[in-house]
């Protein structure tokens, strides 16, 4: 199509509407439709190269419209740019990811210059790292040149790589897992990425499974992938009739360490498994095949490998009545009451103590006092109480079987500490952690403990500098927890910030290995709401419920479910996609373990 002359000159603002064609005729700018009205099926599949004529306008309209099949053989993106650019180009370094229903806004705003409006909502770096983003307009200004008559995207910004719809980057990506190990279970350690959907998604996979630890990670997981180990080929192969892809390996010593080719070989197979594409995995060293002991040929189910998945059930829940605990049934739409004996009567829990928390197998219950001076220990008949802690303790969190953690001040100085206690011994001394990233202006407000012992959330708030809590939001990270050799926490690592996009996180829980169950609040929420949120996924609402003031997870033998507490000591199930059915009252809900 050729554009009149005078827009070539003229100053004017369109709107990326798909592949509608509503482009402007004259040079009065108008809207063309919304990307949300378009045909998703034609968007998807017709993606235009750049042609004779098009105007600086139509070229940046072109290139982001074409993006999605950045992975495809026959990528057109780069026909929009430069020799120089195209080559130089390197669309997943750095990709955002914008609100697809408010499209995005072009406008001309001078000589070879054409500036975009969009509504960013999520943010990939070149790992594959999903950043969820509270929305916000953001504005990127692209260079144009003349390339034998014609304009041809010259520039923008440094690193950048694509900009996609939420409903594109959907189609164009894919979660993967990328899989770690435990260093004290035969546990995997998940890890969420998002990577091209295409075919080279294996040889992505195998990369990023090659790749060195996160920081928040590095000391509190294994990996068997060692420095200067690299794929020997440009990509893995998988066999069209088999789907047993190949994964040859060199730079490494794998072959004379059976520990560390048992541990990558278990991570790869995992995660290559993971995907639809593949049904088995062969990982060489030079050519030579790196066999597991007991499995002849290639891999083919996770029950081949040393390590598995982390599976949770429980089936009893404790609610919390003035003084007394009822184990209800989880299971039951209702939390009805569990047949009680005289043998598994729960200890009475005065009102003075608060934040109850339970081992899995319920021979250890704990609190802490309702002025945060005191951790309290229940073990049948024995009852162990330590007043030296520290001040402002939070509500204990188990790991595991093995011990309790416990957030608060030190009482002498009064700077932020991270305490474990033992569970062996029912006296046990409270140990701090090393946290240096812990500033003096940090108060813990709560602690929460992987299921598999390797990664802690912990929820901050700040305070001023006379130590008076501000009414700012408290912030959620996540923090890898590092050990002795006898499997002692002796750790937290640097972490990395949580649902950065919520303006408030007040409760935060482990719901499985890779997955979070938040409290928290968004800019446009009117109070707190819950969420669920797979790390390094998108954060999904569970629906509102007001008063809303804490949710457990349930693990059990189907999936998690979701328990929520509100204000006047309402406790609700889900009910329907975003409803909530008010079943009991209590004071507090404890799912023994978690």
């Amino acid at each position: 199509m050729t554009r009149p002359a005078a827009l070539l000159a003229a100053a004017s603002v369109l709107t990326l509407a798909g592949c509608s064609g509503q482009l402007p005729m004259t040079p009065d700018p108008r809207p063309g439709l919304a990307v949300s009205q378009q045909s998703e099926r034609q968007v998807e599949r017709f993606l235009p190269p750049a042609e004779a004529g098009d105007s600086e306008m139509e070229i940046v309209q072109g290139f982001l419209r074409a993006g999605e099949g950045f992975a495809s053989d026959d990528d057109v993106s780069r026909t929009y740019l430069t020799d120089e650019l195209a080559s130089d180009w390197v669309p997943t370094s750095d990709v955002i990811v914008y609100d697809g229903g408010g499209g995005l806004t072009l406008t001309r705003t001078g000589e070879g210059e054409v500036s975009v409006e969009m509504l960013a909502v999520g943010r990939v770096n070149e790992q594959g790292r999903l950043t969820e983003l509270a929305p916000r307009t953001t504005t990127v200004t692209f260079g144009l040149t003349r390339v034998d008559g014609e304009p041809r995207i010259s520039a923008f910004p440094d690193d950048a790589g694509l900009w996609l719809s939420d409903t594109e980057f959907a189609r164009a990506f894919r979660p993967t897992t990328i899989s770690y190990l435990n260093p004290q279970r035969d546990l995997f350690v998940p890890e969420l990425r998002w990577l091209p959907d295409s075919d080279g998604l294996p040889t992505a996979v195998t990369r990023a499974q090659l790749a060195p630890l996160p920081a928040h990670l590095e000391g509190a997981v294994r990996t068997g992938a060692q420095e200067g180990l690299r794929l020997a080929t440009p990509a893995v192969p998988v066999d069209p009739s088999t789907l047993v892809a190949t994964v040859n390996l060199r730079g490494a010593t794998l072959a004379q360490d059976d520990t560390l080719a048992a541990d990558l070989s278990s991570q790869l197979a995992h995660s290559l498994l993971g995907l639809t594409s593949v049904a088995g995995v062969e990982v060489q060293v030079a050519g030579q095949p790196l066999t597991l002991e007991g499995v002849e040929g290639a891999i083919t189910g996770a029950t081949q490998l040393p390590y598995a998945e982390l599976e949770q059930s429980t089936d009893q829940v404790l609610l919390r009545v003035g003084e007394e605990l009822t184990g209800v049934d989880p299971a039951q739409y209702a939390l009805r009451d569990l047949p009680s004996t005289g043998e598994d009567r729960l200890p009475t829990v005065g009102l003075d103590w608060t934040g109850i928390a339970a081992s899995a197998d319920l021979e250890d219950l704990t609190a802490v006092s309702t002025d945060g001076s005191s951790f309290r220990r229940w073990r049948g008949e024995e009852v162990h109480t330590n007043a030296g802690i520290g001040d402002e303790l939070t509500t204990p969190a188990v790991d595991g079987d093995e011990a309790f953690w416990l957030g608060g001040l030190q009482r002498s100085s009064q700077t932020p500490r991270i305490w474990v206690v033992d569970r062996a011994d029912l006296d046990g001394v409270a140990r701090p952690v090393e946290t240096p990233w812990l500033a003096d202006d940090d108060r813990v407000h709560g602690l929460s403990i992987s299921p598999d012992g390797s990664r802690a959330l912990v929820v901050l708030e700040q305070v001023d500098q006379d130590g008076q809590e501000e009414q700012g939001p408290h912030r959620l990270v996540l923090s890898g927890i590092v050990r002795d050799g006898q499997g002692r926490p002796v750790g937290l690592t640097e972490p990395a910030p949580v649902a950065a996009q919520l303006e408030d996180v007040t409760s935060a829980r482990w719901s499985g290995a890779g997955e979070v169950l938040l409290v928290g609040q968004r800019a446009t929420d009117a109070g707190p709401h819950p969420f669920r949120l797979p790390l390094g996924g998108w954060l999904e609402p569970l629906g509102e419920l007001p008063g809303l003031v804490d949710a457990v997870p349930v693990p059990g033998a189907t999936g998690v479910d979701v328990v929520a507490r509100t204000r006047d000591g309402g406790v609700y199930v889900p009910e329907g996609q975003s409803g909530w059915q008010p079943v009991r009252n209590a004071d507090q809900v404890v799912v023994p373990g978690g």
